[in-house]
């Protein structure tokens, strides 16, 4: 009976190591993390995204990029990218425009697209003071690329569903296609008086102070402020250096989330170099 008892333990005992051995090897080997569900290598993607820009302070600006991708490895690809930007001025841009000389500090607003009047200033010392900035408007962006996916992951999702991402790092070149407003100082119909800059001499003591009050800068002529007023664009095409990090999320066997913040930086402009950093997402399809 005892013999019988010993083999019985010694068969259980066989039955559970083996059973142990074989799980351990199924799910610590480093083939599982290896074994993709969603590989790149010889796969090309298409990716639509859309994009706001974070550092443009008078225009608001939207992205919309198309890109096409080839990966000859599971770490690396290529991509070719064309941009589309939709601009619009930012009510900074059209109050910066319409500005007033103030001296009296009574006009209640601080720009006409704001609201208020130079007849709020009874003594008649307040003009408009226009400043027009330099200012570049992206037209089209169109940039080569490799890409570099150095992290390919797996997640537990919501406790229910494994979730699939990888990261990458984009690095280019390319050209922009823009529109450049030059920075104004002057008035447009008079380039020899300042709009906005020298001592202003207030009427209610011009004659105790034998200044001349025609002399002030900015003009009382609403027909030189505003859009109607702004420099000539120039249209111009620039080189620049194009750097993205982003992330994908993998589902449905070729579909893609994607999500990145982009940076292009123009080279050789009139102030060296214009960055623009843009935040974007989109949808992919793996071919």
């Amino acid at each position: 009976m005892r013999l019988r008892h010993f083999a019985a333990l010694f068969i259980a005992w066989s039955t559970l190591s083996q059973t142990a051995f074989a799980y351990e090897k199924a799910t610590e080997g480093s083939e599982v993390v290896m074994d993709k569900l969603y590989p790149k290598k010889r796969s090309v993607e298409l990716d639509l995204k859309l994009g706001y820009f974070l550092t443009s302070s008078y225009l608001n600006s939207f992205l919309a990029n198309a890109a096409l991708t080839y990966f000859w490895s599971e770490n690396w690809g290529f991509s070719l990218e064309g941009n589309f930007v939709i601009n619009t001025d930012k009510e900074e841009r059209g109050c910066i425009e319409t500005f007033y000389n103030d001296p009296n500090k009574v006009v209640s607003a601080p720009c006409s697209s704001k609201g208020g009047s130079l007849a709020d200033d009874p003594q008649g010392d307040a003009n408009y003071g226009p400043a027009y900035v330099p200012i570049r408007k992206l037209n089209y962006i169109l940039t080569g690329n490799f890409v570099w996916n150095p992290i390919y992951g797996k997640q537990i999702l919501l406790l229910s569903a494994t979730n699939y991402f990888d990261m990458y790092l984009t690095f280019g070149g390319g050209v922009a296609m823009s529109d450049f407003y030059p920075e104004r100082r002057t008035l447009l119909n008079d380039a020899t008086k300042s709009s906005r800059a020298g001592d202003f001499c207030v009427k209610s003591v011009a004659a105790k102070k034998g200044c001349d009050p025609t002399k002030n800068p900015g003009t009382t002529d609403i027909s030189q402020t505003g859009t109607a007023a702004r420099p000539i664009p120039q249209a111009e095409t620039t080189p620049l250096i194009h750097l993205a990090i982003g992330q994908r999320f993998h589902f449905l066997k070729h579909f893609i989330l994607d999500a990145s913040i982009e940076d292009y930086a123009l080279i050789g402009t009139e102030q060296g170099f214009d960055n623009f950093l843009v935040l974007s997402g989109g949808v992919g399809y793996r071919f």
